[in-house]
């Protein structure tokens, strides 16, 4: 099943431009070689993971450009990724990153030279654990139990990711491409870097992007197959709780339903408001009423300021405090 994971979209530009289908593989490649068809000088996205040809039917031209919201097909990965961003303390996400990555490469057993570590070129790192030490097969619901993962592995050395990368058509900066507000580069840093080279001199060094290798993937590891088990189950756990939420009064709103459970086809602002609102008549509160319903809108394409503001106004008007 893997085979068929090869489409992506890429997106020049800052990433609310338009979403081009490409090989995803190809493009990932053309950005680690600097290549000049990867425009590196310029802002620069891939998606998040790799999709089957599920995602053509979301090409709306000849030309290959992509409305993705709503897509609900099977995803699939080489990395899980780990966004370290610590709002302009280089030095604070270089520790968590540092800490970070010395827990997974002690944990599997790792080579050094098998993370694939990256500065942003702005606030952090993105660090990219080798699937290949699970071998997950793609999924619908591959993207949530990456993020259950990642939050799970970052949390037990006291390390907060970024969720935004798990959902599925989230754009996740290119490797090489400049960063539009710092004019610096997403670059390849090495472990030995990470551990040892002073926060502003890796900062500096993104001035230029350098071209790398990206690593062989390592054997499976036992210890990763049973992390990624207990992921995926407690995945299906929230998700059965999400379905059955209810405070013994009513039942919830068929929409609501689908919403929490990603099933809604289109979740947009009004979808999210009145599950929200049908929420806050149970006395639901705005914090869970974020955790169930970011996901299905963020993967729908909103953009996260406008899910949040839709459940948050959902929430009001429904009564919670």
């Amino acid at each position: 099943m893997r085979e068929a994971m090869t489409f992506g979209y890429r997106i020049v530009g800052p990433c609310d431009r338009e979403r081009m289908l490409v090989d995803y593989d190809r493009a990932f490649a053309a950005y680690s070689a600097c290549d000049d068809q990867a425009n590196i000088d310029s802002e620069g996205f891939l998606s998040p993971f790799k999709y089957d040809d599920t995602i053509q039917t979301r090409a709306t031209n000849a030309a290959g450009r992509l409305d993705v919201r709503g897509f609900n097909g099977p995803c699939w990965s080489r990395f899980v990724w780990f966004d370290i961003d610590r709002e302009g303390d280089i030095d604070a996400a270089t520790k968590d990153a540092r800490r970070l990555a010395a827990m997974l490469t002690e944990r599997y057993r790792l080579d050094e030279s098998e993370l694939l570590v990256f500065f942003s070129g702005s606030k952090g790192y993105h660090i990219g654990l080798p699937t290949s030490l699970f071998d997950p097969s793609p999924a619908v619901w591959f993207h949530a139990a990456v993020r259950k993962l990642a939050e799970g592995l970052a949390g037990s050395v006291g390390v907060v990711v970024d969720p935004v990368v798990y959902n599925k058509v989230q754009p996740l900066r290119a490797p090489n491409s400049k960063h539009g507000k710092t004019g610096r580069h997403k670059r390849f840093v090495t472990f030995d870097e990470l551990m040892n080279v002073k926060p502003a001199a890796i900062v500096a060094s993104s001035a230029e992007p350098l071209e790398f290798e990206p690593p062989d993937a390592p054997e499976i590891d036992e210890r990763a197959v049973a992390d990624w088990r207990d992921a995926c189950e407690a995945m299906n756990r929230q998700a059965e709780a999400a379905k059955t939420f209810d405070n013994n009064r009513t039942e919830l709103n068929r929409l609501t339903f689908d919403v929490i459970a990603g099933d809604a086809k289109s979740p947009r602002r009004a979808e999210l408001y009145s599950a929200a609102a049908n929420l806050a008549e149970f006395g639901c509160s705005l914090r869970l009423a974020l955790a169930l319903l970011t996901p299905g809108g963020l993967d729908c394409g909103l953009p996260p300021k406008d899910v949040r503001r839709a459940i948050e106004n959902g929430i009001n008007k429904g009564g919670a405090s």
